[in-house]
């Protein structure tokens, strides 16, 4: 099993394909499985990288260091890790934050930038505000209740709760009955100290969109038109170069939902970029 230490964490890891680099970096609560459809539909002409982030999946759950610094930090060293330089990356959602940091740290090192549902960069607590009248509860609380959920009924627990009660819960979770159940099985697949851990994380978050336009590379944005949180193009307005696709009857997790529209999305974009 591919493992790099960095940073005091062993995060797991795996690389396919040859050619220019495309790193992905997925969300809070879900995985590297995520961006299985893209990673086949590029590895012929790209080397991919897909990783769990600290907490996730099969890296290490370490007892801190989860906020956006050095979540940062995690990722810059795994890809001094990998002798990866000037990649393009791909980030969904609660991981934007990250590509974004990386990207305003290292302007030199980043040849292109995907953000996938990024309404996340408006940071802690504002995001909230863009939640609050489609999520039933802040993100905090329904951690705790992932975490309730998980410690005293398991993951198959956590997933009849999805089943039962998943678009007033959760109004992220796509319609389409495979990407829906494969995207609950994601998310309870961690361990319940894993949702606690999380709040570490989402509250170190500033608001970067403010600073979106220091960035010197390319920037896509993705968004399903479903999306309870959609993103607003207007606010990456003054961003150098800034493209907004809209993947038709999507939710959050586009990239599962509708892997044919999103490739194709991401495909153009990396012509763009080479």
């Amino acid at each position: 099993m591919p493992i790099a230490r960095v940073n005091d964490c062993e995060l797991y890891y795996e690389t396919d394909g040859n050619g220019s680099d495309v790193v992905f970096i997925h969300g809070e609560d879900h995985g590297s499985e995520m961006f299985e459809h893209q990673v086949i539909h590029l590895a012929n002409r790209y080397r991919c990288t897909v990783y769990d982030r600290r907490g996730h999946g099969k890296s290490e759950l370490t007892p801190f260091g989860y906020s956006l610094h050095n979540q940062t930090l995690d990722f810059t060293g795994l890809l001094d890790h990998l002798h990866i330089d000037r990649p393009v990356i791909v980030a969904v959602a609660m991981a934007t934050p990250i590509a974004a940091s990386f990207a305003l740290a290292h302007p030199d090192r980043i040849k292109g930038l995907v953000l996938a549902s990024w309404y996340e960069l408006d940071g802690y607590p504002q995001m909230e505000a863009r939640r609050k009248d489609k999520h039933p509860m802040t993100f905090g609380k329904f951690h705790m209740l992932e975490y309730e959920v998980m410690r005293d009924r398991g993951p198959q627990g956590l997933i009849e709760l999805f089943r039962k009660e998943g678009d007033t819960l959760l109004p992220i979770l796509p319609v389409i009955s495979d990407a829906r159940e494969r995207v609950m099985r994601m998310i309870a697949s961690h361990c319940p100290e894993h949702f606690i851990k999380a709040a570490e994380y989402y509250t170190s978050m500033p608001n970067l969109v403010p600073r979106l336009r220091e960035i010197k590379c390319h920037i896509l944005g993705v968004c399903g038109s479903d999306d309870p949180s959609p993103d607003n193009p207007e606010l990456l307005k003054d961003a150098r170069s800034f493209d907004q696709v809209w993947i038709p009857g999507a939710r959050r997790f586009s990239m599962i939902e509708a892997p044919q529209a999103f490739n194709a999305a991401l495909e153009r974009f990396l012509e763009t970029c080479a």
